[in-house]
């Protein structure tokens, strides 16, 4: 009988005790959004996903606008193919962000500096007395900006040297397999791909000859290469009218 009440205290203990009632997500759950405009102002930036990766990254809707625009525009210029290419792209994209907004912020530093002053000579000195006065300030943001840069240089250093390689690899496959063609068609045979002969998908892995191109493909770098070779050695010296053509020229 002693133990009893100990027994129920430590039963009590073990319950699961409910977290805080938070009004404001209740209301947000149950379909009754914010009320107040600091309530608002706060939702507005709920669930704003980043337009490259898909993660929630808080941005107000102009900014974030402007900002996804920036960067695919600039991640599409670098075509990337490969996962790891499309990463770096968007790191790339996602710095050169980041340091126009560095040069932003300075600019607005300055700006705040000389707020309410009038004529050139008032703003250049309103300008160095910000500088001298928020010098450490200043510092930072130089801080700032050449860690960004080096991560921008080296991201895209990595970048163009995996597509340098990228291209290296598929110029020399195709290269191989031209002549892989260029043999069967000379002993009378068309080269098809093991893929291609058997009905299987050419997506799916490269073939025995180490290599997936389609016939298609390979005929039209054939192609390519032959006119290009024509190219070249033509002459494309201006030739000299013929005499007779010159003087039925001057007659007429």
């Amino acid at each position: 009988m002693n133990n009893l009440p100990n027994r129920r205290n430590a039963q009590n203990s073990e319950r699961v005790r409910p977290y805080p009632r938070n009004t404001e997500a209740e209301r947000s759950t149950s379909g009754q959004g914010p009320k107040t405009a600091e309530g608002k102002a706060h939702s507005s930036q709920n669930n704003l996903r980043h337009g490259l990766t898909g993660q929630i990254s808080l941005l107000p809707t102009e900014d974030r606008e402007a900002h996804d625009a920036f960067c695919t525009g600039l991640f599409d210029s670098f075509h990337p193919e490969t996962p790891m290419e499309r990463q770096l792209a968007q790191s790339v994209a996602e710095d050169s962000w980041r340091l126009n907004r560095a040069c932003a912020i300075e600019n607005n530093m300055f700006a705040l500096g000389h707020a309410g002053e009038r004529g050139e000579l008032q703003i250049a000195l309103a300008d160095a007395k910000c500088f001298q006065e928020q010098a450490n300030k200043f510092n930072l943001l130089t801080i700032y900006e050449q860690r960004i840069n080096r991560n921008l240089q080296r991201n895209l250093k990595l970048l163009r040297e995996l597509q340098a390689g990228r291209k290296q690899h598929y110029e020399q496959q195709m290269e191989e397999a031209q002549l892989l063609a260029q043999v069967s068609l000379s002993n009378g045979l068309p080269y098809i791909p093991e893929e291609f002969r058997t009905g299987a998908s050419p997506l799916c892995g490269s073939n025995k000859d180490g290599f997936v191109f389609s016939p298609a493909e390979i005929n039209r770098a054939i192609d390519r290469n032959n006119r290009l070779k024509a190219a070249r050695q033509a002459d494309f010296t201006p030739r000299k009218p013929a005499a007779n053509q010159s003087v039925i020229a001057r007659a007429a």
